[in-house]
């Protein structure tokens, strides 16, 4: 009994040491952001730094979107290898790298998801100074739905104590969660739109970023003391996300192929609004073939995919891959999808896939890959940028002599 008590007492001491540290190390940052929401929260956060770092800051990032990555303050990456899954233990382990390199400020991804893990990771871990939720969308309502507005709640468990919130959020009944929640925490909540930044400044852009995330960045920035000038010019010149939305050319034969990676779109809202988006330039006679990227783990996402192709995607054809494939195509033939119109290579390969797109393909098309990047998602990418020769390979770039982070 006396050995347990001990234990015990030592794992408490252990406990509130590393408490100790992890507030020295915090309150150690003059400027802590925190960046949550639906979509855009790795995009977001690289363009915060970005900006900051433009107007003179010392800021160290972190992102745990479709890579997870360490940014640093010359604007070098760094990928963090996990020996296993994810653990909101990362963010105190940033915290001691940020104080180590002496950071002026950090732009933190929020990488919780159950809605008791949000609110200790910004109660506890973060205490940020500003708060940016991008939008609330209805996506993981496993785990913070069913509905949209538990979404928005589950989001504001970020919100700062007594500090400012950014969003983009524009629905007027998520919108009033959000001031409720700033209400309740008293902070104050500041509200950006795409309106806000004019499409002759986005050409600087080497890749499609949303006009709404450049928008809210700019806000932030602004707030912090850096110029909407200064700050955009950070905003380009950073390194992209490794998900952003990118078109790349395929030239196989005398076939004329586009490839849209829009993987990172994870919920339907987000993917019908990229869809608009990139098919409003689209010659007329270049077939539309979407390819869905489907995962045994995500049932929900693989029945919210057979909706989407059926009613918010117009495709010439839907080629189905991946996992749980069947599911997506119960699901959109229930709800009048031509089945001659869908082509389910659920447990194929990616060659195989390839091969189905140039039979699809008279002579142009455009491919839309959504779905999950997970599973084989990340191996389509690759394949269809190497068959068009792009250079962009995925990989990371780090600083000189910076060894990857193993968190």
């Amino acid at each position: 009994m006396a050995v347990v008590v001990i234990l015990f007492a030592l794992l408490v001491a252990y406990g509130s040491l590393e408490h100790l540290l992890h507030l020295r190390n915090r309150n150690a940052i003059p400027l802590r952001i925190h960046v949550n929401g639906t979509r855009g929260k790795s995009s977001v956060t690289r363009l915060i730094a970005g900006g900051l770092r433009a107007g003179g800051m010392r800021v160290l990032a972190k992102t745990t979107g479709t890579a997870p990555m360490v940014i640093l303050e010359d604007g070098a990456e760094s990928h963090i290898y996990r020996p296993g899954a994810a653990n909101i233990i990362e963010q105190v382990k940033f915290f001691a790298k940020a104080r180590e390199r002496k950071a002026q400020a950090i732009v933190l991804e929020c990488m919780a998801l159950a809605p008791v893990l949000q609110e200790l990771a910004e109660s506890k871990m973060v205490r940020s100074h500003i708060g940016v939720i991008t939008n609330a969308r209805p996506d993981h309502l496993d785990v913070m739905g069913p509905t949209l507005m538990d979404v928005a709640e589950a989001l504001s468990k970020t919100i700062p104590r007594k500090g400012k919130l950014f969003t983009a959020e524009n629905q007027p009944e998520m919108m009033k969660q959000l001031e409720d929640g700033c209400r309740k925490k008293g902070s104050e909540i500041i509200f950006s739109s795409e309106g806000e930044v004019e499409s002759e400044k986005m050409k600087g852009f080497g890749y499609i970023e949303h006009r709404e995330n450049v928008a809210l960045a700019l806000k932030v920035c602004e707030s912090c003391g850096v110029d909407r000038d200064t700050a955009l010019t950070g905003m380009i010149q950073a390194i992209p996300d490794p998900g952003v939305l990118r078109i790349y050319q395929i030239h196989f034969f005398d076939k004329d192929i586009q490839f849209v990676n829009a993987f990172a779109a994870n919920d339907p809202d987000s993917t019908t609004m990229i869809w608009n988006l990139v098919m409003k330039g689209i010659e007329p006679d270049r077939r539309k073939i979407v390819l869905v990227n489907a995962r045994a783990d995500r049932i929900q996402r693989s029945e919210q995919l057979g909706v989407l192709i059926a009613r918010s995607l117009p495709a010439d054809v839907s080629i189905l891959a991946g996992d749980f494939t069947k599911a997506i195509q119960d699901e959109a033939i229930q709800l009048g999808l031509d089945e001659k119109r869908i082509e389910n290579l659920g447990g194929q390969t990616v060659e195989t896939l390839f091969e189905k797109v140039l039979d699809c393909t008279p002579e142009r098309s455009i491919v839309f890959a959504v779905g999950n990047i997970g599973g084989m998602g990340q191996e389509i990418v690759d394949f269809f940028k190497h068959r068009g020769g792009s250079s962009d390979s995925g990989s990371y770039w780090a600083g000189p002599g910076f060894k990857p982070y193993l968190f």
